[in-house]
């Protein structure tokens, strides 16, 4: 693939990936979330976004020549650049989410209070 099929691929994984998984914002939020209860600490957007998107490095290592690293890469890149205006929005508006689920799912006793 050239670098304009690259990005034009990159483009319709997103509007698929948006049919099946739902909005992609709320998704990234969603998974900061959990990540947040899952390290105990804060997770934003945008660092969701630049660990997949080295996944997706990390992966070349082994498979250079496999399309699907590079067009995920381009659009969790993207999604990074888009995230980075607001880098902390996971610790200041979801840690109440964060303890309340955690309440909710977690074992009893188990629940460690998650700073804002």
């Amino acid at each position: 693939m050239n670098h304009k099929e690259i990005l034009k691929s990159a483009a319709s994984i997103l509007n698929d990936r948006a049919k099946e998984y739902g909005d992609d914002v709320a998704c990234f939020n969603r998974i900061s979330k959990l990540a947040s209860l899952v390290l105990n600490k804060d997770v934003s957007e945008y660092d969701v976004a630049m660990i997949l998107h080295c996944v997706k490095l990390g992966r070349l290592q082994e498979s250079r020549t496999k399309a699907d690293n590079y067009i995920d890469g381009v659009n969790y890149l993207a999604f990074g650049a888009q995230f980075a205006q607001g880098v902390n929005s996971v610790a200041v508006a979801a840690a109440d989410d964060i303890a309340s689920f955690a309440k909710k799912w977690a074992p009893a006793g188990s629940v460690v209070e998650v700073e804002k």
